[in-house]
């Protein structure tokens, strides 16, 4: 029978020490290389609306015990019971470890919570669904006096002087059936550099012309040619105004092929007055034909609303025709389009895009308090400073589906609490008008007789 022979476990440390002497390398299990932890890079802590996903996508990087990056593991998402859902749901770690997922929210306002998890590492997202309707409620409710007086004292500290003055173009156009002097210029408003027209019929004798603004809707900026529909309804009298054509920031002024481009990011409606001001501040201290320290604007649609707004905040404001313009950020219109923006994004209609990211979004976010969305919408809402505003004669449609006719509505119910009566105040509405001067029969003729009262001397009715 044969015995199995017993090892001699000194034997083993012999033959090791022996191999060791040899130079033969040492065993040593390998490091640990797979998923050992996660690390969230993008969208930890958003808030966002119910249903919908946060602005941010959720990206996490995927590392292994030493902290390196691990590609090619499997990265799940998967949110807790009634938190929505995340597509992809599940997604390879690309070569530096990254995997990313939208993750749309669940119905139900409160905290939410993402679990992501690659092989036996995990990390938790947190998020919050806002109750949009509370928000909204919050944002919309009556403004107010001490905000509507904190509005007035941060247009009081803006500098709307003309600084650094420079003409781009000097050139003889055709205006009507004569000739006028077109001067581009530029200036520096809040840190940039602004572009403007100023226009002057020639022969004029010096402090006889009243100053006329021309304020633009749209977001596409403003080309010279536009006053030549102002010139035409005014016929003879277009040549007893001085004109003023301002663009907006980060918006074009267009001249025969030319373009100047206005510096800064857009402010609509708010930082417009600021740039027409400034505008009208270098025509009076540029141009020797111009009537000093009065104003007097025409605007249609955003440009209306800068008008009033401009009408609210300088005294030197005589005399404003509104056609189409928003009056009230605080009227139910506005609510719904927060509403509809916070849910899906801005439509395209002048303005939105702006409002949507400088107050909506920020506010649905968290970036942006309540309390300072609110004083967003009051510095915009020209009814709120009704009793600050010279002579207006307004325009609207009531089939206007751009700007509602409530608009108007708003401002007309404000204006007769104040007692605000014809001459000083008037306001036609047109059964069926749409978005559109030629849509609204007599309204033009309407202007020019209101703003013809400029070219009467002072005290005479």
């Amino acid at each position: 029978m044969n015995r199995r022979r017993r090892s001699d476990p000194r034997r083993f440390v012999l033959l090791a020490v022996l191999a060791a002497a040899c130079g033969e390398a040492e065993t040593v299990a390998p490091a640990e290389t797979g998923p050992a932890s996660i690390v969230v890079l993008a969208g930890a802590d958003q808030r966002g609306v119910p249903a919908r996903p946060p602005a941010e996508a959720i990206t996490v990087r995927v590392l292994d015990a030493e902290g390196r990056p691990v590609g090619g593991s499997t990265v799940t998402f998967q949110p807790e019971p009634g938190h929505g859902s995340a597509d992809p749901a599940s997604t390879v770690a690309d070569a530096g470890g990254e995997a990313a997922t939208t993750w749309t929210l669940g119905a139900t306002p409160g905290p939410q919570r993402l679990a992501v998890a690659a092989g036996r590492a995990g990390a938790t997202v947190r998020a919050e669904a806002i109750d949009l309707d509370a928000e909204l409620d919050a944002l919309f409710a009556p403004p107010s006096a001490a905000e509507i007086e904190a509005v007035r004292v941060d247009w009081a500290q803006r500098d709307i002087s003309a600084a650094e003055v420079s003409v781009e173009l000097t050139e003889e156009m055709a205006f009507g059936e004569s000739t006028a002097t077109l001067r581009i210029v530029s200036h520096v408003v809040a840190g940039a550099r602004h572009f403007g027209a100023i226009i002057v019929p020639d022969g004029a004798a010096p402090e006889t012309l009243p100053l006329l603004m021309y304020s633009h809707g749209g977001d596409g900026g403003v080309s010279v040619d536009d006053i030549e529909i102002v010139a035409l309804a005014l016929g003879e009298r277009s040549r007893r105004f001085v004109y003023v054509i301002p663009s907006f920031r980060s918006e074009p002024l267009r001249y025969e092929g030319r373009s100047w481009v206005s510096e800064g990011p857009s402010g609509h409606w708010d930082y417009d007055v600021d740039d027409a001001l400034a505008l009208a501040n270098v025509a009076f201290e540029t141009t020797p034909e111009a009537r000093p320290d009065a104003i007097h604007i025409i605007g249609g649609s955003r440009g209306a609303g800068v008008a009033l707004l401009a009408g609210a905040r300088d005294e030197r404001v005589e005399r404003i025709v509104a056609f189409f313009g928003p009056t009230d950020f605080f009227d139910d219109w506005i609510r719904v389009i927060a509403w509809k923006t916070a849910l899906d994004g801005p439509w395209d209609l002048p303005g939105l895009i702006h409002l949507d990211s400088t107050v909506v979004q920020p506010l649905v976010r968290g970036t942006l308090s309540s309390s300072e969305a609110r004083l967003e919408l009051v510095r915009r809402s020209a009814v709120l400073f009704a009793a600050d505003l010279p002579a207006v004669q307004v325009h609207h449609g009531t089939a206007d589906f751009v700007v509602p006719v409530s608009q108007a509505e708003s401002l007309m119910r404000t204006m007769a609490a104040l007692g605000r009566t014809p001459p000083d105040f008037e306001a036609f509405l047109y059964e069926g008008g749409g978005h559109d001067f030629l849509a609204l029969p007599g309204a033009i003729p309407r202007a020019v007789e209101f703003m013809s009262e400029a070219l009467q001397p002072k005290g005479n009715p």
